[in-house]
């Protein structure tokens, strides 16, 4: 497996095209402008000494996303992006458009797009996000949301902020079975619906968040489970958790009453015994203070060194010829109108190779999902 470099303003596609399955692509922090990336093999994308800021200014080609990525059978890994700025005329402009396969994303910021995450569904799938921050996503219309997770095995959301999104709901997961623990789910100002909506039932862990529904919502319901059809079987359990409800009249649960939905071991505020809903409840501490919330961004974890150094050929006995394998590296990626440029390091001597480029390299994407 290689290590594919990008640095600051080269073409991270060109990168990814010349990847081999398994390979990494490790693209310098900075800005890059209107770069819009399709994904169709099992590879890491990461960002290398900060933060890569994919801000798109123009619609993306293919109608779809910033990142289009997946399909069956794959594992896709996205770490230290932050994404903002997606827009598309149906108004399904994602962040991030999961297509299929094995999606983690990690350390990653997707804010200010109509959509933050789009999946659609493969029965197979999963999605795991940890350690990121989803905000003010949503175009205002009801039906775009901060996370939308299609019907797939297993989705997990773990350590992150989920905020803000305007009218649809923060979080909402057609998985089969839902792992939510750990994690910031917050409405604050805005005009948010559901914190958490698992419309089709299913397994839920739900477990030692902050959950909080704004004033401002127009749904009274903080978390939703099966409203739209129990199609997968499954308990769900909302344990450890600390809910504040700041909306008058609001409702800890809706959804269907025949769903198992157990509620223990946790701490609400705004809400009585009456305004639990269609829960199973014990051991619930109700709170006569408001909890202070932490408004604090996810503070993103060191990336690695955009340049690693090579690592020095082996040498046998006595300064004879070397025994250890030839050590490789590629940087430098860069597209010139017509060719691909890139330097590779073969036991310390550097090739400058070019390469036309195929033409259908250029050719956008059609169709929509």
């Amino acid at each position: 497996m290689t290590t594919i470099n990008v640095a600051l303003g080269g073409s991270i596609q060109a990168a990814i095209d010349a990847a081999a399955w398994g390979d990494t692509v490790s693209v310098a922090a900075g800005t890059y402008v209107n770069q819009f990336l399709t994904i169709r093999k099992s590879l890491t994308l990461q960002a290398a000494g900060g933060q890569v800021l994919l801000t798109e200014t123009a619609q993306p080609p293919d109608g779809k996303a910033a990142i289009t990525e997946g399909a069956a059978g794959l594992s896709v890994t996205i770490a230290g992006f932050s994404i903002s700025g997606v827009t598309v005329p149906d108004n399904n402009g994602a962040a991030i458009r999961y297509e299929g396969g094995d999606l983690t994303l990690r350390d990653v910021f997707l804010h200010h797009n109509q959509e933050g995450l789009l999946g659609g569904a493969d029965h197979a799938g999963h999605i795991t996000i940890d350690h990121s921050e989803i905000a003010f996503n949503g175009d205002g219309s009801g039906f775009t949301h901060g996370l939308y997770v299609g019907d797939i095995a297993g989705f997990t959301l773990t350590n992150s902020y989920v905020h803000d999104t305007a009218e649809g709901h923060e979080v909402k997961s057609r998985a089969a079975s839902n792992t939510i623990t750990g994690n910031r789910i917050f409405d604050n100002n805005s005009t948010a619906s559901y914190t958490v909506d698992l419309p089709n039932g299913g397994a839920a862990n739900i477990s030692g968040n902050v959950i909080q529904q704004g004033a401002n919502t127009h749904n009274p319901a903080t978390i939703a489970y099966g409203e739209e059809g129990v199609t997968h079987a499954g308990v769900a359990t909302l344990t450890g958790n600390t809910v504040v409800n700041d909306r008058p009249g609001g409702v800890l649960l809706s959804g269907t009453s025949s769903a198992g939905v157990g509620l223990v071991d946790g701490s609400v505020f705004g809400l009585t015994a009456d305004q639990l809903g269609n829960v199973t409840a014990s051991g619930i501490t109700f709170l006569t203070a408001r909890p202070v919330l932490d408004l604090a961004p996810i503070s993103f974890l060191p990336s690695p060194d955009p340049t690693p150094t090579p690592t020095p050929p082996k040498h046998g006995h006595g300064g004879g010829k070397g025994h250890g394998k030839p050590q490789v590296s590629v940087s430098d990626f860069g597209v010139h109108a017509t060719r691909l440029e890139a330097s590779v390091t073969v036991s310390g001597a550097r090739l400058d190779l070019a390469t036309p480029l195929p033409g259908d390299l250029w050719s956008p994407i059609g169709g929509h999902w």
